[in-house]
């Protein structure tokens, strides 16, 4: 499976939660194999048939699970509710099986739980797995592996128990309602041992999600430029440095505001932000997972394209040009922007950033140049 990249940082991180599931099955399916294998071997005293049976069910469950992970986009939100109620009824069904050989299995859905970000996706999983319990452990108790093999040493289930004990065995006497007890005295201590888990794990998710959020602020605040929310020069020089190198070809366009420092004079400092502020909007309108813009200098921004379509660039700036004209300044001050393009390999970025910015210059000098012969033509035509 391909990885993806998500515009929404909660997306990836639905995703990789859902990613850790596949490999966190796969697990799985290693320990019910090698279970099955010591149980062929006589190491564990289990029903042969009975655990070949669960094995086949368990791993061709877990297997399917992970083949769903694999084909269908991880990000979406229903895919971990349909995992995680999969999940807990296999492990309902190993224990129905198996009984208290397996009974611990019955946490292990909330451990998935806990993989995501939201604490409620902890509950919900608890309460449908409950019903589980509930139900698992009457399939256990009457079709399963009886808790008294443990006493007896043996391998036989409740209908052979409760055959000894109607002949006077031993003097066994039968509960005459053992659906209830088991459903009040197995299925609610167990539920108050689950609700520990849960609870316990909904914490540690709390706190690793409270800590995950600070570290993003943490990093947005290193990486973002506070005047623009653009991404800064240090965010520029990680990308240079580790990210575009393994691209195929990068686009650029380098952008420069005209006469900023005459305008910071005339007007104040003020008015120079609102102006780069309105350039850095009109960048940001264009952004994507492949296009990023950086500011580069006081009044100089960079928008980088990842592998470029034909003209892609040329496209970008044009687009841009238009919002910056049909924006209704707040300046007072009328103020033009200088632009420049280039492409060329990811590995010589450093070259195609230059070739932008000279690019850009040349096109600054074209617009002064333009500037002063229409104030030329005005100054030398007759009234």
């Amino acid at each position: 499976m391909m990885k993806t990249n998500y515009s929404d940082p909660w997306d990836e991180i639905e995703a990789r939660a859902n990613r850790y599931s596949s490999k966190a099955l796969l697990a799985m399916i290693v320990v019910i194999v090698a279970v099955w294998i010591l149980t062929l071997t006589d190491f564990f005293v289990i029903d042969k048939l009975m655990m070949t049976n669960i094995a086949v069910v368990s791993v061709l469950g877990f297997l399917s699970l992970c083949i769903l992970l694999r084909v269908i986009d991880n990000s979406k939100k229903w895919l971990k509710y349909l995992v995680l109620a999969v999940i807990c009824v296999l492990c309902g069904t190993i224990v129905s099986a198996l009984s208290f050989h397996a009974v611990l299995i019955y946490a292990l859905p909330l451990v998935f739980a806990a993989q995501y970000s939201k604490q409620y996706v902890i509950w919900c999983t608890y309460a449908f797995n409950i019903i589980v319990v509930a139900v698992s452990s009457l399939i256990a108790f009457y079709y399963g592996m009886c808790d008294l093999n443990i006493f007896f040493v043996s391998m036989d289930n409740y209908k052979h128990f409760t055959e000894l004990a109607e002949t006077g065995y031993a003097g066994l006497a039968t509960n005459p309602n053992p659906t209830f007890v088991i459903l009040v005295y197995a299925t609610i201590p167990r539920a108050m041992i689950l609700a520990l888990f849960a609870y316990m794990l909904s914490k540690i998710t709390e706190k690793g999600r409270s800590e995950a959020a600070q570290m993003a602020r943490t990093m947005m605040i290193s990486e973002t430029d506070f005047v623009t929310g653009v991404f800064n020069k240090n965010k520029y020089a990680q990308m240079i440095n580790d990210y575009y190198p393994n691209l195929n070809e990068v686009g650029v366009i380098f952008w420069d505001i005209n006469n900023l420092k005459e305008v910071n004079d005339e007007y104040g400092h003020e008015m120079g932000d609102r102006i780069i502020f309105e350039l850095a909007e009109a960048l940001l309108a264009i952004t994507s997972d492949t296009r990023r813009v950086y500011r580069v200098g006081g009044d100089e921004f960079l928008t980088i394209i990842d592998n470029p379509s034909p003209e892609e660039e040329k496209i970008v700036e044009k687009e841009i040009l238009k919002i910056l004209s049909e924006t209704e300044s707040k300046a007072e001050a009328c103020v033009s922007v200088a632009h420049g393009t280039a492409r060329g390999k990811a590995a010589d970025i450093t070259n195609v950033v230059k070739e932008a910015d000279a690019a850009m210059y040349a096109c600054k000098h074209k617009m002064k140049s333009d500037a002063a012969e229409s104030v030329h033509q005005k100054t030398a035509t007759p009234k």
